[in-house]
């Protein structure tokens, strides 16, 4: 079963029809490919890695939202950027006497990221594969066979991160030289310290992995992840799975962004017990570092198929990435607001290359970048080929094609307890429900199904243009206990996290009061971004 395409139609589908005409569309690609272009970025301002993070996202939301303008920006600033590489296969914004250090390696592997994904979702140009294959092969014969992890910043993290992008070469080009290449930086360990993989599964937890670097580490990971997807390894997998129980259980605030430790935001630093500390900047939720989480948990669940990783994913994307973007669409959060137990306030991000990084570089910041390819994650979670049928863990309203069939959501999840589901084929099929806490009844044509403690419902059937398999959620609203067990207490309703505005009037998506808070969703909270609007996720009993 293949999925063909999901257009989502409820918030995270306008977030995502905003991001590209608010943000993508209005991009100065040229700009971006200058670095490649001029190879002049002598200051490690990683300006190397912005065209790869803005038009990998591009590529990504325009195969949801099929913007022939977008798809015509795409298809330029690609060629663009193909003009740039030299004989001998190199793309770089680098000085030759400068590469392999700094950025240099990061920023190749985002310009992997864009040269793949435009081939497997936007167009199968062989030139675009014979570009990646070059750039990789360029890398391979300068590396000349000495480990990864000994070049660039964060102690090999930030280098070894590229291994996700040779699994894409890989994938494309069914070379066994670039699997071999991923398998050399994984049996390297990823870090100078220790090798974080064997450290992971030995239970070593996220912040005294390598250096902390939670963004560039789970890019190790996920690398991992992808390795083992293509090339299946028991271990492997069982390494990932720890990873992210650790991440999940230690490192996740309860808006599902993480990220914290220094003023940015990017270090793994016990987020989840931090994010009751009173003080400003002791949990900031890095957009960066939450996209990534979401990139991990998409290779997981493809991994695993396990559901409950969509729901991880669920909540981030309607709190954490939501609650980020700006309501004009234009900016992110670099950080969320801190603290969380009162008076932190949500701050749009500024040109990162400007604060002390050489001249200031179009407005760009890393999680200005990232936050578009987070939405753009979205239609993935939605709608999944999955076992022998198709799984759906996001109910928002959407539209989806697979092979032989479509599927059509209505509803106004989150934000309404119901939904209703229908299905057109001539095929025989498995319908995967993904269980949530909060789905109290589900019924098909008027018949009630079973709801087992299993993660998801599968329902087997021919289905018929007449079918209508109806979702009921009890939307409730429920305390979500510290997890230090400490004197604080947070308010969902479903998979909404709520928050108190300091401001009397506030336009909001959800509205409800408990125990004497007025609330509202963490989305519309604190937005648009301003220092007199205020906010508390954490109430004190």
């Amino acid at each position: 079963m293949k999925i063909e395409h999901v257009r989502l139609a409820g918030p995270l589908g306008r977030a995502l029809a905003l991001s590209v005409d608010a943000r993508l569309k209005t991009v100065d690609y040229r700009q971006l490919v200058d670095p490649f272009r001029y190879r002049n970025e002598t200051d490690d301002a990683w300006r190397c890695e912005f065209w790869g993070k803005i038009v990998r996202s591009a590529i990504l939301s325009n195969a949801s939202v099929r913007d022939p303008e977008l798809a015509r920006i795409i298809r330029n600033t690609v060629d663009d950027l193909l003009s740039t590489q030299t004989p001998d296969g190199c793309i770089s914004s680098y000085p030759a006497d400068r590469q392999l250090g700094g950025w240099d390696i990061w920023g190749r592997k985002y310009v992997l990221h864009g040269l793949v994904r435009f081939y497997e979702l936007a167009e199968p140009d062989e030139a675009v594969k014979t570009a990646a294959v070059r750039v990789l092969d360029h890398l391979i014969s300068q590396l000349g066979g000495r480990p990864i992890r000994d070049f660039g910043w964060h102690d090999g993290l930030a280098a070894s991160s590229i291994c996700d992008a040779v699994m894409g070469v890989y994938r494309i080009s069914g070379e066994p030289r670039f699997l071999d290449f991923a398998r050399q930086i994984i049996a390297g360990g990823a870090s100078k310290k220790h090798d974080v993989f064997a450290s992971a599964l030995a239970g070593v937890p996220p912040d005294e992995l390598g250096n902390g670097k939670a963004y560039e580490m789970t890019s190790c990971f996920q690398g991992l992840a992808e390795l083992a997807m293509l090339a299946p390894d028991p271990d492997a997998t069982a390494v990932c799975r720890k990873y992210y129980e650790m991440v999940r259980d230690r490192e996740i605030f309860v808006t599902g962004v993480g990220g914290g430790g220094d003023q940015h935001g990017e270090y793994w630093c016990h987020g989840a017990r931090e994010q009751l500390a009173p003080r400003p900047g002791s949990a900031l939720g890095e957009t960066c570092v939450t996209t990534t989480w979401l990139h991990y948990c998409d290779c997981l669940y493809r991994l695993t198929g396990d559901p409950a990783i969509a729901g991880e994913a669920e909540k981030a994307l309607y709190n954490g990435i939501l609650g980020a973007l700006a309501p004009d669409g234009t900016n992110w959060l670099h950080r969320n607001p801190t603290p969380l137990t009162g008076g932190g306030v949500k701050t749009t991000a500024d040109d990162q290359i400007g604060r002390g990084f050489g001249t200031p570089f179009g407005g760009n910041d890393c999680c200005r970048a990232q936050g578009p390819e987070a939405l753009a994650l979205a239609p993935g979670f939605a709608v999944a080929a999955y076992r022998d049928g198709i799984a759906v863990d996001l109910f928002e309203a959407a539209e989806a094609e697979f092979t032989g069939g479509s599927l059509r959501i209505e509803g106004g999840y989150p934000y309404e307890p119901e939904a209703e589901i229908r299905v057109k084929t001539e095929q025989e099929l498995t319908l995967y429900l993904r269980i949530t806490p909060w789905l109290k009844k589900v019924t098909l044509n008027g018949e009630v199904l079973p709801l087992c403690s299993n993660a998801c419902l599968p329902t087997r059937r021919r289905w018929h243009a007449s079918d209508r398999l109806k979702l009921e959620f009890d939307f409730t609203l429920s305390e979500i206990p510290a997890p230090d067990d400490g004197p604080f207490f947070a308010v969902k309703r479903g998979p909404i996290v709520l928050a108190e505005d300091a401001r009397e009037q506030i336009p909001a998506a959800v509205r409800a009061e408990y125990a004497g808070h007025p609330l509202c969703d963490y989305a519309s909270a604190g937005n648009p971004p301003n220092e007199g609007h205020p906010l508390t996720v954490w109430f004190r009993r």
